[in-house]
C-alpha cells in the first residue's frame, strides 16, 4: 500500500484506514503497533481490532457471513461513510489463498500492487 498509493498519490484527498485484527497466534496490540510504524503519512489512521468486529462487518458486507476478513483492501467511493454497516466498496482484493474469498479478487505480490493501484486510479479519475 505504501508503494502503490501513498507514494503515487501523495498529494490526494483521501483517507487511508489500517485495521488490524487479530487473525494469527502472533498478532497482538504489540505486534500492530509495531507494524504501524511503516506508515508515516497524515492520511492514514491505524486501529487495532482484537475481537475481529471489523473484519466480520466486511465480511458479512461481502456476502461472506459467518467469516472473518482479514489481509483485504476496500476502496471506497467519495462520500462513503462506515456508520453501522459497512458501506459497499466500489473496488476490493484480497490475498487469502485458498479460502472462503471470491478468487477473482485474489491478488499477491506484484498483481496485488498493481491492483491497488488500478483501483486508485480509477478512484481519482472518478473524483
Amino acid at each position: 500500500m505504501q508503494a502503490s498509493i501513498i507514494n503515487k498519490f501523495p498529494h490526494a484527498d483521501i483517507g487511508i484506514n489500517i485495521i488490524w485484527i487479530k487473525k494469527l497466534s502472533g498478532d497482538s496490540v504489540q505486534t500492530a503497533k509495531k507494524a504501524a510504524q511503516m506508515f508515516n503519512d497524515p492520511r492514514v489512521a491505524q486501529f487495532y481490532d482484537p475481537k475481529q468486529s471489523s473484519g466480520k462487518a466486511i465480511a458479512n458486507q461481502l456476502g461472506w457471513t459467518g467469516q472473518v476478513a482479514w489481509d483485504i483492501y476496500l476502496f471506497f467511493e467519495t462520500g462513503a461513510e462506515w456508520t453501522n454497516t459497512v458501506p459497499k466498496p466500489a473496488y476490493w482484493m484480497h490475498q487469502l489463498k485458498d479460502s472462503w474469498a471470491q478468487k477473482a479478487h485474489f491478488h499477491t505480490g506484484a498483481g496485488l500492487m498493481n491492483a491497488l493501484l488500478n483501483a486508485m486510479t480509477k478512484l481519482m479519475h472518478e473524483a
